[in-house]
């Protein structure tokens, strides 16, 4: 017997909240060296690519209707063994990637803009004690607070762009650079990731196909319309070169969150205050969503591989690993988005998706072209990522157009 069935915008509002993260801090940073327009053109084509493998996902009665254990299993189910143990790896990749994103992300956060007499791994560990204590309370916090984090969030948001609204000058978007563009499509992907939450909004929408789909594309658009509105505007106010301080360049090359550059800008202690709310709600609730989810995965597999059912070696499995890489490698931001998205959310919401479309596409000729669309177009940023990350590939910003074009 179902639930009470929630309402579509209920729905929609918790997709969205659930795809605000460290994503959006990044996503003016990494792709400011290609330039407004090519940045906007990669925003709405990943929006495009992730709705599109969602609705895929948010079709198969296995993994919705809790016939299957999970991601892995299921696609083990739908593609055999072998795919099983790719989506193990690409889903410990997510994890342990946007994991050690938002400890990262919100140490640099807090050390770079109050100047704290302590050590960034300090107020790293600090901050991890302090979610880890909210993720061992569990769910049911997140879920009684969701509403409130999302209005305070959104009213966050809304007085950042008003706020930095006049320092906009439209010239620093006629720049453009598309050649750099294939770099940063990785942080773009993660800024995009709600894939894991398809279960619990088909559930509670009756498995309603229409309704499932209406709130995937009502969510993710308005992910879309934050993510294009703060790019634009964040783009539009920072020089890309020019004071260190104040600038895309500096803040790309120091892997900081764009709300860094901009206190610099606007030396305002309001605006600072509100965008370390803005800030840490966004990756505190996230951080709580996805290390529940982590061990809830980590019991599965301690279950089926290991028969490791301790609680307390199951927690240090899943939050040591980030901790430490936090600590020592405290510049790794964009570099844990790059690997999240250009490896992990590649594979398991990209071309995994892309595969069970085309295993359908001996019955339908749409499911085949479709598959293959989205079979080329992940395939291609997951080996563009591949030789960036091997430096065969090694796509940096033209600093010398910048600078030319920043006068």
């Amino acid at each position: 017997m179902s639930t009470k069935r929630q309402p579509i915008f209920t729905m929609s509002l918790l997709v969205t909240g659930n795809l605000l993260g460290a994503g959006i801090l990044a996503l003016p940073i990494n792709l400011g060296p290609a330039g407004m327009l090519p940045a906007a053109c990669g925003i709405v084509l990943i929006w495009a690519l992730m709705l599109a493998s969602s609705l895929v996902l948010a079709d198969q009665k296995e993994l919705t209707q809790g016939e299957t254990g999970g991601l892995p299993s299921f696609f083990g189910l739908k593609l055999g063994s072998v795919a099983k143990w790719v989506a193990v790896v690409a889903d410990m990749v997510v994890f342990y990637g946007v994991l050690t994103a938002y400890l990262v992300g919100t140490s640099t956060i807090l050390v770079n803009l109050f100047d704290l007499p302590l050590p960034q791994w300090a107020v790293c560990l600090a901050y991890f004690l302090v979610v880890c204590g909210l993720v061992s309370v569990g769910m049911a916090l997140l879920r009684k607070c969701n509403a409130f984090i999302l209005v305070a969030m959104g009213a966050c948001f809304v007085a950042l762009i008003a706020m930095v609204a006049d320092r906009v000058e439209p010239a620093r978007a006629l720049p453009m650079q598309w050649d750099f563009l294939p770099a940063a499509m990785p942080v773009v992907l993660t800024a995009f990731l709600y894939h894991n939450l398809i279960p619990t909004v088909c559930r509670q929408l009756d498995n309603d196909r229409r309704a499932i789909h209406k709130t995937l594309w009502i969510g993710s658009s308005i992910g879309l319309v934050m993510n294009l509105v703060w790019t634009v505007v964040v783009f539009c106010s920072l020089p890309f070169a020019g004071p260190r301080h104040i600038s895309i360049l500096n803040a790309y090359n120091l892997n900081l969150p764009a709300t860094i550059p901009l206190s610099g800008l606007l030396d305002s202690g309001v605006f600072t205050t509100i965008g370390l709310i803005f800030a840490i709600l966004a990756m505190t609730a996230a951080f709580m969503a996805n290390g529940t989810a982590l061990i809830d995965f980590l019991k599965d597999l301690g279950d089926s591989c290991c028969n490791v059912r301790n609680m307390t070696v199951i927690r240090a499995v899943a939050f040591l690993p980030p901790l430490l890489v936090s600590i020592f490698y405290p510049g790794i931001f964009l570099g844990a988005m790059n690997v999240v998205g250009g490896f992990g959310v590649c594979v398991i919401f990209g071309v995994l998706p892309a595969a069970l479309l085309l295993r359908e596409g001996r019955k339908s000729k749409k499911a085949l072209a479709g598959g293959l669309v989205l079979l080329v177009l992940f395939g291609g940023i997951l080996v563009s990522e591949t030789f960036q990350e091997l430096g065969i590939s090694k796509i940096k910003p033209d600093v010398e157009y910048w600078y030319k074009h920043s006068q």
